[in-house]
């Protein structure tokens, strides 16, 4: 499945704006096997080609190159520490994301995507607490306030702070309204219409209010694609946990079958530790998911 083209060093001393944009095209069509098949699908493809892309760091270049350069190698790590966490490898991905930080210094607008991610990896873990320490970092274009807003609306449902959460929840759709979206740059791309409707009955998944979860989470995986089938897949794990929330224990159980099917056709770590819960809330109302 992840398996673009052989990605050699440059042939001379010397690289200019093709080198990077070759590194860029590798870099997103890895990125779109991620969204589609799990981090488990291209993780291994994407760590080699951080090889090749550091013996591009090595030529002469224009500062304008150099500084594309080092914003395309500051993503690959970003992707390769997000498909290390997917995969389950929390050591690499935090790893990854410093290199990657390293890199982006002179692009904020990527840090802030860095910073993000990173974030994700704690709240994923456990630890809301520190995934808000991230995601309170702040960021400058609207696209990627909308991010960090929506984000830290879920850390604080996690915590069980409605009233914050609700208000951070507020200020991500706000913020998405006032973004180019348009014209995102591929790592933020992610976070559209149906990303943003998701993410909204995530929060209100968490927070116990399934009157507004449903058909946010439903109308998601509605419009989510198979480009998207991560994403799909844990919006049905939310909604059948919502289901079941509600004591609707045949739509829970047949929401409950779907993303369990779905999760088997992905190569994500990530997918099954959410799925755990779903087969706890399952087996306390003697539903079978097997």
């Amino acid at each position: 499945m992840a398996n673009p083209a052989y990605f050699p060093p440059p042939h001379s001393s010397r690289i200019g704006a093709s080198d990077v944009e070759q590194l860029e095209s590798q870099t997103r069509s890895l990125r779109s096997v991620d969204y589609r098949y799990g981090g488990g699908a291209c993780r291994d493809a994407v760590v080699v080609r951080i090889y090749w892309a550091q013996q591009l760091l090595t030529a002469e270049a224009s500062d304008a190159v150099r500084a594309r350069l080092l914003s395309a190698v500051a993503d690959l790590h970003n992707l390769a520490g997000w498909t290390s966490f997917d995969s389950g490898q929390v050591g690499a991905a935090y790893h990854h994301f410093d290199r990657a930080l390293d890199h982006a210094r002179h692009d904020e607008e990527l840090t802030t995507n860095i910073v993000y991610r990173r974030g994700r990896v704690h709240l994923h873990h456990g630890a809301p607490g520190d995934a808000l320490a991230y995601f309170q970092r702040g960021a400058f274009a609207p696209l990627a306030a909308s991010i960090m807003y929506v984000n830290e609306a879920w850390a604080y449902a996690r915590q069980g702070r409605s009233a914050e959460a609700l208000r951070a929840l507020g200020k991500a759709q706000d913020s998405f309204a006032a973004a180019d979206s348009a014209h995102a740059p591929d790592w933020a791309r992610f976070h559209d219409e149906t990303d943003l409707t998701a993410m909204i009955g995530v929060v209100h998944a968490e927070l116990g209010d399934t009157r507004l979860a449903i058909p946010a989470l439903s109308e998601a995986v509605e419009r989510f694609g198979p480009a998207m089938a991560r994403s799909r897949t844990f919006c049905l794990i939310a909604l059948a946990c919502c289901h079941f929330l509600d004591g609707d224990l045949d739509e829970g159980r047949a929401v409950a079958m779907r993303a369990m099917s779905a999760a088997r056709e992905l190569r994500s770590e990530r997918v099954w530790d959410r799925m755990r819960p779903l087969e706890q809330a399952a087996a306390v109302r003697g539903v079978a998911l097997r």
